[in-house]
């Protein structure tokens, strides 16, 4: 409840005393302090207010009391023209604050000079403004300015003014109130004060300065992310205010381009809203093009953004609304090329790829539509003007384009329902473009690689006719060839290929007129391949002379075909005829599954063949061909295995990871489901691909039933955690197995040297350490089990373990009182002799050296900083020389000690060793005794010694 603070009449008596006994600003203070009480609005009116006040100043002396009586009097009038302006049913004569300006106004000319004015001063600007005279608002806010630039409401005093000025049109004047009010930083104030001088900035046609302050607003009002969630609705209001004018200012610096202009939007996650803004700003125009410029600078300028598809997306549909048609289409080619699944975007977004296939699902139908029907009329007028060849290009590269379209939606969208008509019209472009062989392979497939029933009329009727389509098209392929002068072996293998094709129509469309005639050829295809192994023949005929509707007997001579070639070792046929013999039997059948059986091991021997005659690249296709033939036989799975093995002895990483992955993900249960994981860590470890090598060995380490495995995967996985960058997953993991696996010796010492490595990294002195003694220590009690490498291992530490204790010694200078000062760098010498003596004791060349030189250095300083060691200023000037001497005496040993250990590595050169360390002793020694060895000797020369 608002209240208002009154001097009751019952403390009037004070106040005259106060006054009467000429009591001082103190005096008022303090009684007001003790004895003003508060009194709740609602128990008196404004009026009343006013004339308890009054009647306390007709009591008062104090010019000072007087005028903050005199103050609050005003504050009453303010406060009760607030209350009239907030209820509008019951307005005063005149204006709802004529009486509060009169009253203030009073009080300026009465107390021109008091510091109390700024509040005045405020609260008349305030009062003019509602009144609707901001002339004399902005005088106001001026004498403010002028007498109390120091006023607490500042800021809000120069928003203010921007705003008079920037509602008058006065843009410059509110363009230099507004940087005021940004000058202050006030964070009520700070948003609004931006997004306002841009606003200044743009009526002045500054439209690239009003860009960067409209940015700064953006800026404050979005996370790093460009997330906008935790905003209230007033925020997000103003971005939604500050992006609309963004885009006015965009649209008059030329459109999207000029957004590479704002300085402060480089690098910001929520620039794309800015350019859907300004398209959609384009398209509510009915400006198509503009729009569409938009979206394509957006998309060019970022092309690997998780937006672009959408907004390329938005393209396309900007341009149906326009009525571009041609370029509806360039624009879903360019759509399907950039983001298809052969593209680094689609892979990058995964989570975009449903939308992305969406999308695809038309526009491949669309763009295979268009090709086929433009490559049709180019060939047909080609026929007309056979003497324009261009033409002719024209339709055989449209009628590829269809083929790459129709093979893309078949490729993406495996299960469609469209899939058979589809095909079909592929093999008909490849028909038409005289790709005979390709054509026949797609009708084959229309024909008999769909599943076909009774109650589908369509697709029976379709299938039909591709399995016609089929044999013309092998039929053509052959008289190509033939035309060609084709080797013999390969006119003999589409000869066969069209066989089968034949026997394969005149078993499924028996009932078509066309299949008599298609036996009859297919009975000469037979001899003309010279099949005249006896049990082939027997199969041949029983298959020439069954009845149509003789299923039992076809299969028969099936068999006996595919077990005759089987055992004359022929596989590949065999396989296919068991096909041939599978297709008559009912899928759920055992004498199914058996064929399937059967045409798995055929496939296997044949590749097994090809994997002896060293045709690696012919046997892997042949094995993985069975998750197609026999995808649910045990062979299918053993073949897919070792075709992934053989593609990873060939070093082909990425197909063997494809199909460990395809193992491990659907026979998690098999016998050999241990070995898909353990391959595929192989494999990424091998192509190097060290963040998924590193899930792979966390999955070993995880999941895999040998103990053995596990840990060395736990091993590999630290070193890779390693490579990639992850320093704290790697001291995880080499902790681990640092802790927990005593066995083997080498790998665990590996382990802690990996770990005191990246903790001196990270700056981790306690924990480095701490793994340095752990390797010394292990290093140590090894016995039978210590290496060289452990010994390395062990004299590495060591000096580590001394450069620590050297560290913390040359960090550490000698201050007053001497005695601890010493005393401390002292013990840290110590410890580093220790470490460094422990370190040469090992025998290792470059340790022993660094250990000698190190320790010479540390000496060596040592004893220069007793020579400039402080002198405590009480001593007199005789103690002080007394001091001097005392430390130079004791700085003499310390400079000997370290010249044996300077002269230690020279002895080690003497007997015929050399590293960087002793070359550094040298160094030293020629600087501290020159005359003994910064000398050039001379050397005879070979020539002089013959005489």
């Amino acid at each position: 409840m608002l209240k208002i603070r009154l001097l009751l009449p019952a403390m009037i008596g004070s106040v005259v005393v106060a006054c009467s006994s000429q009591g001082t600003i103190g005096s008022l203070n303090q009684v007001e302090t003790e004895e003003l009480q508060e009194v709740e609005i609602d128990q008196l009116s404004h009026q009343q207010i006013r004339d308890q006040y009054q009647e306390i100043l007709g009591l008062v002396d104090d010019d000072y009391i007087k005028e903050q009586i005199e103050r609050r009097i005003s504050g009453v009038h303010m406060q009760e023209s607030d209350a009239r302006s907030a209820n509008p049913n019951n307005p005063p004569a005149q204006g709802y604050y004529r009486n509060a300006i009169a009253s203030y106004r009073d009080i300026l000319e009465k107390y021109p000079n008091s510091p109390d004015n700024a509040e005045v001063l405020y609260q008349l600007a305030k009062a003019y403004d509602i009144e609707g005279q901001p002339d004399n608002a902005l005088t106001m806010m001026r004498r403010l300015e002028k007498f109390h630039p120091d006023y607490e409401h500042m800021p809000e005093v120069y928003f203010r003014m921007g705003d008079l000025h920037f509602n008058a049109a006065r843009y410059p004047q509110a363009e230099k109130a507004y940087r005021k009010t940004a000058q202050y930083n006030k964070a009520s104030l700070n948003n609004n004060a931006h997004y306002m001088l841009a606003w200044t900035l743009y009526k002045q046609g500054a439209f690239d300065k009003s860009l960067e302050e409209f940015t700064w607003v953006l800026n404050a009002l979005h996370q790093e992310d460009g997330s906008t969630a935790e905003l209230n609705n007033v925020e997000q209001s103003l971005i939604d205010d500050t992006l609309h004018s963004m885009s006015l200012a965009l649209v008059n610096l030329g459109g999207a381009e000029a957004i590479r202009d704002v300085s402060q939007l480089k690098n910001r996650a929520y620039v794309w809203r800015l350019y859907e803004q300004l398209a959609g700003f384009y398209l509510k125009k009915n400006l198509y093009s503009d729009s569409a410029a938009t979206y394509r600078e957006f998309i060019d300028r970022f092309p690997m953004r998780e937006r672009t598809s959408r907004f390329h997306t938005e393209l396309i549909s900007v341009y149906v609304k326009g009525a571009f048609p041609k370029l509806v289409l360039e624009e879903k080619e360019i759509y399907a090329n950039q983001y298809g699944p052969e593209s680094d975007y689609y892979a990058r977004f995964p989570q975009l790829q449903d939308d992305i296939r969406n999308d695809l699902k038309g526009y491949y139908v669309e763009l295979a539509s268009h090709y086929h029907s433009q490559g049709q009329q180019a060939l047909a007028q080609h026929k007309k003007k056979p003497k324009e060849a261009h033409l002719s290009e024209l339709g055989e590269k449209s009628l590829v384009s269809a083929t790459d379209f129709y093979q893309r939606y078949l490729t993406l969208f495996v299960a469609d329902k469209a899939n058979a008509e589809i095909r079909f019209k592929k093999a008909e472009a490849q028909f038409e473009n005289q790709q005979y062989g390709l054509a026949a392979s797609d009708y084959q497939q229309v024909a008999y690689g769909y599943p076909q029933s009774a109650d589908t009329q369509v697709e029976y009727k379709l299938a039909n006719k591709a399995g016609y389509a089929a044999i013309v098209s092998y039929q053509a392929h052959i008289e190509t060839l033939e035309n060609n002068k084709a080797s013999r072996d390969d006119i003999n293998q589409w000869r066969a290929a069209s066989l089968e094709s034949m026997l394969k129509f005149t078993e499924v469309f028996h009932e078509d007129v066309r299949s008599t005639a298609v036996l009859t050829n297919a009975s000469q295809a037979m001899f003309d391949l010279k099949q005249y192994e006896r049990a082939i023949k027997v199969a041949s005929g029983l298959l020439e002379n069954a009845e149509n509707s003789n299923t039992e007997l076809k299969k028969t001579a099936f068999g006996i075909l595919a077990q005759s070639r089987f055992s004359l070792k022929q596989y590949s046929l065999a396989a296919s005829n068991y096909q041939a013999q599978r297709k008559l039997m009912k899928p759920a059948s055992k004498e199914y599954r058996q064929a399937s059986n059967n045409i798995a091991t055929s496939v296997y021997q044949h590749a097994e063949i090809l994997k002896q005659q060293q045709k690696i690249n012919e046997a892997i296709p042949q094995l993985l061909s069975l998750k197609t033939l026999a995808p649910d036989t045990d062979t299918r799975v053993v073949a897919q295995y070792d075709a992934a093995s053989m593609l990873l002895a060939d070093q082909r990483w990425d197909e063997a990871i494809a199909e460990l992955q395809q193992l491990k993900s659907v026979y998690p249960k098999h016998t050999l489901s241990a070995e898909f994981p353990r391959k595929l860590a192989f494999a990424y470890e091998s192509k190097k691909d060290w963040p998924q090598s590193l899930l792979a060995y966390e999955y070993l380490f995880n999941n895999d039933p040998d103990a053995g495995v596990k840990q060395e995967a736990l091993f590999i996985a630290a070193g890779l955690a390693e490579k990639t960058g992850d320093d704290k997953k790697a001291i995880s993991y080499y902790r681990d197995y640092a802790h927990k696996y005593e066995q083997p010796f080498d790998n665990r010492m590996e382990a802690r040297y990996k770990l005191a490595s990246l903790y001196e990294k990270q700056k981790d002195y306690n924990r480095q350490l701490f793994w340095l003694r752990r390797i010394v220590q292990a290093d140590k009690k090894a016995g039978d089990q210590r290496t060289e490498r452990s010994q390395w291992l062990g004299a590495w530490a060591s000096t580590k373990y001394g450069d620590y204790f050297a560290w913390e010694f040359n960090r550490r200078k000698l201050r007053l009182p001497i005695e601890k000062s010493i005393a401390r760098k002292n013990q840290f010498l110590q410890d580093a002799q220790t470490w460094y003596s422990g370190a040469a004791d090992y025998g290792i060349l470059e340790f022993t050296s660094q250990s000698n030189h190190t320790l010479g250095k540390l000496y060596q300083k040592f004893a220069d900083e007793l020579l400039a060691a402080p002198t405590p200023e009480s001593l007199s000037a005789a103690d002080k020389a007394l001091f001097t001497e005392i430390f130079q005496q004791q700085s003499e040993p310390l400079q000997q000690l370290s010249q044996d250990y300077y002269m230690a590595n020279l002895e080690l050169a003497w007997q015929g060793h050399y590293n960087n360390w002793i070359q550094q002793s040298f160094d030293t020694m020629r600087e501290l005794s020159p005359l003994r060895f910064d000398r050039t000797e001379q050397v005879a020369h070979y020539g002089d010694e013959i005489r």
